[in-house]
């Protein structure tokens, strides 16, 4: 159905534009006449020559990506508002508007990306992937059409063949779910490392072949290596490929050297006396000798400066680490101090506002929190003003709401937002975050 443009679900989405279409639906743009926000709503689209049967079994699909991402709380994983059926009984899912595009749209429109960008989108894929893991939901379909970037937020969405720990399975026997995308090495390399004409030429080819090696990966080249073995007994494990990626989304290896050397002449042959042709040798090799010195130079000289750099970016995230432990007032406990993977050696931090107990318990009261959070910021001598950017109601949501803050000096705060945070199955809490720096 794409003449749906207008139409009005369940009394309140107002469909509006058609966002992009893939194998089991498409995504509008709808606005809530309700709560007066733009939201977005996946329609199920039916193949024509399907039974009741197999009609059943893509709605049960439908409705399992639905539950599959109502049960996640996680910044980096597409938040569910609603499930509404249509007039003819299809149901359609209702989301949250990610204000970006999709990884594989920014492949195709700017080609590969730096190693550095591929790492801190892998870390945040991954904690998202663990936080799904730990709910018992496997996704099945990481490529980078289902990887959303909204500035530098990563989104994963489309869990439409999750693996739903106690649902029952809504596979054939056989059946191939997924697309083998690799998603890191293509969005490092711009093409996948397995090519073929359909879905069972590239399997064909994983099973057989040696991956291609990557050539514009840098410092990434040992990652995605290990994590295209063949053997998953031998690829990192979560927590060790976090501690890798953390390192590498952090780091600034130095450029390689862009400098041409010219190729050294041989000596021509021997025409005059023997000791001719030795001090002929001899200014060659002095000549060598002094190229691979001033390389040398040059690469202690790039290695020094990065080492410096680095130590620059580490001392200023100490300085801002001791500001934002001398802060007073801050709302709620602070749980989380650490380094921002933005450069520049920011300090990210995370308080408390309301745990879960207190929030099954009505404890939790959204207007109080915006109000603590907006008198402490604007308290702070460095805040020339904050403002709310979203409404209230959004504040106890998942990704949430977020504060604009303008400075007029030390310390900058900035990316300050509330938003309800995924622990454990059922353990959730909703905190401030905010950064320094």
């Amino acid at each position: 159905m794409t003449d749906a443009d207008g139409q009005v679900l369940a009394g309140r989405y107002r469909l509006t534009e058609l966002l992009g279409r893939g194998g089991m639906g498409m995504v509008w743009r709808a606005h809530d006449e309700q709560l007066g926000r733009d939201v977005a709503v996946k329609e199920l689209r039916l193949p024509e020559q399907l039974d009741d049967a197999g009609r059943q079994t893509w709605m049960a699909r439908l409705d399992r990506e639905a539950r599959a991402a109502a049960r996640l709380r996680h910044p980096g994983i597409v938040t569910v508002h609603d499930r509404v059926i249509g007039e003819d009984g299809r149901p359609w899912i209702v989301m949250e508007l990610v204000r970006g595009r999709s990884l594989g749209d920014l492949l195709a429109a700017e080609g590969p990306l730096p190693p550095g960008r591929v790492a801190q989108i892998g870390l945040q894929m991954l904690e998202a992937l663990n936080a799904a893991h730990r709910a018992g939901i496997t996704h099945r379909d990481i490529k980078p059409a289902n990887v959303l970037l909204e500035e530098d937020r990563v989104v994963l969405t489309d869990f439409g063949i999750a693996a739903v720990e106690g649902d029952a399975t809504l596979t054939a026997t056989g059946a191939v779910l997924g697309t083998p995308a690799f998603t890191l090495y293509t969005a490092v390399e711009g093409r996948p490392p397995f090519e073929g004409a359909g879905a069972g030429a590239v399997f064909i080819a994983i099973a057989t072949q040696d991956p291609a090696p990557p050539v514009h990966a840098g410092f990434l080249e040992p990652v995605l290596r290990t994590l295209m073995l063949r053997d998953p007994a031998q690829r990192p494990t979560a927590d060790h490929l976090h501690a890798q990626l953390t390192s590498l989304a952090q780091s600034r290896p130095p450029a390689p050297s862009t400098a041409v050397q010219r190729p050294v002449p041989l000596p021509r042959p021997a025409r005059s006396r023997k000791r001719k042709v030795v001090g002929l040798i001899l200014a060659s090799a002095a000549t060598v000798l002094a190229l691979i010195l001033v390389a040398a130079g040059a690469a202690f000289v790039d290695d020094r400066q990065q080492k410096a750099r680095e130590k620059q970016e580490d001392a200023r995230y100490e300085a801002n680490r001791e500001t934002v432990e001398r802060m007073t007032s801050i709302p709620g406990k602070l749980v989380t101090l650490r380094r921002s993977s933005d450069e520049g050696g920011k300090a990210y931090a995370e308080s408390e506002l309301c745990d879960d107990a207190t929030f099954s318990n009505n404890g939790c009261d959204v207007d109080s929190m915006v109000t603590a959070v907006i008198n402490w910021l604007r308290a702070q001598p460095s805040v020339r003003s904050a403002t709310l950017n979203d409404p209230r109601s959004e504040c106890d949501e998942n990704p949430g709401c977020s504060f604009t803050v303008l400075t007029k000096g030390a310390p900058k705060i900035s990316k300050v937002s509330i938003y309800t945070q995924y622990l454990s199955e059922p353990t959730s809490s909703i905190v401030l975050g905010f950064k320094v720096g």
